[in-house]
Parts: structure tokens; sequence; C-alpha cells
């Protein structure tokens, strides 16, 4: 496969040729477990697993690493809102530990497999943190100020390789003045300056922070820790893809690119691919909209986590997304029908093996290829399903073999579960009264068999039915 990728660095489209293949480097911006990860973040974590699968399919060994942020000012007013004023390190962990395992049971729920992936924490990586800060000191791109934290010198980098915002745009520095020091992790486009690397530890931190000899007691900015992190798992190498949403940009990619140049002296990532904002019927997601959504919101409203997963498949994902009520319930319908098509040809075709169809191979691959065009996957799937002229063992092995990249778990949902004798006897009863018009009798045994933890659907062709979560 000759994969073609849109890269924000030089905002071109660029044929992939990863530094060492077939293996490849890949880094993920990973959550701030301080909350729990809305759909716009999941979105990326989508991307980036469906990014996994491609390189796997394509013949490349990724080596996939995503970081855990785990301390940086969300997370510590977090913790001092729940512990007190004198929140301690322990209070921290015990914080975002809550998070980080919601978070890594959203992933199992989108199906992104954990075990492709090596986490790494901030706070495990503190030591590394460190040196890399001493490092830049050593340099002279880093210097302490009279507050006691530690700040980078954009100046010093600029006089050095000139190329600082690269990432926004080639003359993104241009004309702009560099502030004195910013300590915030966030701030925006018009806030030009010296960004922390250390923070020295104020009664803000309550009782959490880090000791080091140089650098004093205190923790790390949000910036240095992911190159901190790609330096620990991948050395100075160059990294072939880093990944994340589109609001990282600037300040937290840019900053990133800034830190570990200037240590190593050599480009830090070649290829970055940003996966775009979630919107929320064409809104931003807000808290004082009420529409930050997260995934236990859509199964509160019976939406399978497959859905979202579809629902995200159905756009590029450097293109911006409208999510509605209305959008996920069709994404679920269609996943469904895909289930129930696969069920079909398995059924019709029995114990026999069919073989992967060579032209509509060819054409996901070269949707692939094509900037990870999943939505043109998606329709030459759809396309296959509707093809007279393949039989449907071929459908379905060539489905099972797109699977591998979409990650929709067709496999798991070929054989149907056998359903009780006693709910099938209800489903009969149910049926009866239905036909004697008995409406109130159908009700009272929907809602028993629902307690039984078991659907009942109405279709043209009877009543089917499922246990609950299941399709």
């Amino acid at each position: 496969m000759a994969l073609t990728l849109s890269n924000s660095l030089g905002r071109s489209e660029q044929v992939f040729n990863p530094l060492d293949p077939p293996a490849v480097n890949l880094y993920t911006c990973g959550p701030t477990v301080y909350n729990h990860a809305h759909i716009g973040n999941l979105r990326a974590y989508i991307f980036a697993d469906l990014l996994y699968r491609t390189l796997k399919f394509a013949g490349f060994n990724p080596d996939w690493v995503m970081n855990i942020t785990d301390v940086d000012d969300k997370t510590i007013k977090g913790a001092i809102a729940e512990f007190g004023p004198q929140a301690s390190d322990e209070d921290l962990k015990k914080y975002t530990d809550r998070f980080y395992q919601t978070f890594l049971t959203d992933l199992d729920a989108v199906n992104i497999s954990k075990t492709n992936i090596k986490f790494i924490k901030v706070t495990e990586a503190m030591a590394e943190i460190q040196s890399f800060i001493v490092a830049l000191i050593d340099k002279g791109f880093a210097y302490q100020a009279d507050d006691g934290s530690t700040y980078f010198s954009i100046e010093k980098y600029q006089q050095t390789f000139g190329d600082y915002g690269s990432l926004i745009g080639e003359k993104f520095i241009e004309g702009q003045k560099i502030g004195a020091r910013v300590k915030v992790d966030e701030y925006d486009k018009n806030n030009l300056s010296d960004f922390v690397l250390w923070k020295a530890q104020t009664a803000e931190d309550a009782n959490i922070g880090w000791d080091h000899e140089l650098l004093g007691r205190g923790r790390p900015g949000w910036h240095i820790e992911c190159s901190a992190i790609n330096r620990l798992a991948f050395g100075d190498k160059t990294v072939d893809i880093h990944t994340g949403g589109v609001d990282l940009a600037f300040p937290h990619h840019t900053n990133e690119m800034a830190q570990s140049k200037a240590l190593t002296g050599q480009d830090f990532v070649k290829y970055w691919l940003h996966s775009e904002h979630v919107l929320v019927d064409s809104k931003k997601m807000s808290k004082s909209l009420g529409n930050t959504y997260v995934l236990k919101d859509l199964e509160a409203k019976e939406s399978n986590p497959f859905a979202y997963r579809y629902f995200v498949l159905q756009s590029s994902y450097d293109q911006t997304i409208n999510f509605t009520w209305e959008a996920l319930a069709g994404a679920d319908s269609a996943w469904q029908k895909l289930i129930n098509l696969a069920r079909g040809w398995k059924k019709e075709e029995g114990d026999t093996v069919g073989a992967v169809n060579p032209n509509y191979q060819q054409k996901f691959i070269a949707s692939l290829e094509n900037n990870l065009n999943f939505p043109q996957a998606l329709a030459i799937t759809w396309e296959l399903s509707k093809n007279d002229g393949v039989p449907p063992a071929n459908k379905l092995a060539t489905l099972l073999d797109f699977d591998q990249v979409l990650g929709l778990k067709i496999a798991e949902h070929l054989v149907i579960e056998k359903i009780p004798e006693d709910i099938e006897l209800l489903a009969e009863k149910r049926e009866k009264a239905r036909q004697e018009k008995d409406w109130q009798l159908s009700d009272q045994i929907r809602e028993q068999i629902s307690d039984l933890g078991y659907d009942i659907l109405d279709t043209d062709n009877g009543a089917t039915l499922r246990k609950k979560g299941k399709i």
C-alpha cells in the first residue's frame, strides 16, 4: 500500500514513508484525566485506532504510545476540590485513577484494544521530564525565573532554528511580539510568551509536587510532558506520526516541537495528523449549553457505543462533523443492518469458507491510500453487500477482511445468542395478545420481557427478541 496522508506540517497531502520501515513510531496525545472523555475526545482516539489498524493492514509494524496526563492545572484543581487544600500526591493519584479507569472502559466500548497501546502516565515519567528540562537549561534554551519556575526561551529557539510555530503556518511568528512569560498550561495565539517547563510549587498546588535539586519542588508544565514521554518511548529519533485533536496544534503541539528540536537538533515529528472538531447540533460543545456528551450519555439513549464508532467512520478525520441524535440513530441502524446482512450470508452458506473478492479489496485499499478515506471505504462495503454477482460466502470473507481496519466486530456478532425458552414463550403470548388486539396485555408482557433483560422488536416480518445491549 502507498498511503497518502494529510500532514498538518506544511498543510499538504504527502506519501507516507516511515523512517525505518516496516517499523512505525506512532504517538497519540492521550487524555487529561480530570473528567470523563467526551465524544470529541473519543473521535481523536477512534481515528488513531483506525490509523493503527490501517498501518497493520498495510504491512507495517506500528509501535503505538499514548500519554496519560495525570498532573496539570486541571487535575490538581479537581483533586483539591475533592480532598481539600492539603491534597497530596496520593490524593491526586486517587482522583485521576478513577477517570483513567473510566477512560479504559470507554476504549473497550468503542473497540480500541488496550493491548495495542503502551500507556505512559506523566507521574511515572517524572525523572525523564526533569532530566529533559535540565538538558534544555544546559543548552541555553531554558532558564529559571525569579518566581522559581523554569521557562522555555522562544527568543533563543528562534535565533537558533527560526521555525517556531511552523505547525500553524510558515509566517506564524512574523510581526508578533514575544511577551515575558506564561505560566498557565493553555493560552491563545495572541499570547505568545515563554512557556513554563517546571512550575515552582505554590499554595495553589496544595501539597502536590516533586523535588529536584536544581529545579526545586514543583511539577511539570503541560507541554514538556509529551516531549519527555516521546523521548522515553522512542529515544531521540524523529517520530513517524503524531496524532491528536486539532485544538492541540497550538500551543501544545507547537511547544512540543520546539522543546524536542531544541534538545536533539532534529525534527521532532515527520507527519502530524490532526482530527477535526465534533460539533453538537452545529454548535461547539460547552458546559453552558449542556451538550458536552460522554459515552454514558449515548448509552442512556439506548445507543450501542459501536454506533458512535460507525458515526465517526462516516466522515473524513480532517473534516468537522456534526453530532445529532438523529445522525447517531442512523449510524446505529446502518451498523446493525450490516451485522444482520453478515448473519444472513453466514446462514445462507453455512460452513462454506469464502474467498476475499480481489476487486473490492483493491477498491477498499485505494480508499485507505487516499488520505485514509474511511467514508469511501464504508461506501465500498455497502456496494459489495448489494452485488448479487458476489457469492454470500465471498461477501462475508471480504467484509471480515475489511473489518480488520473498520473494527466493527463483525465476526463476534455473527452468532445470535440463543433465547431462553421461557422468554420465547412470553413472546408467543404477547404475539397472541397483539393478534387479539389486547394492547394492554401486550404492553405488560413487553415490560415483563424487558425486566428479564431482553428487548422485543416489532418488524414487518414479526417480532424478534434480543438480549439487552446486543443486536
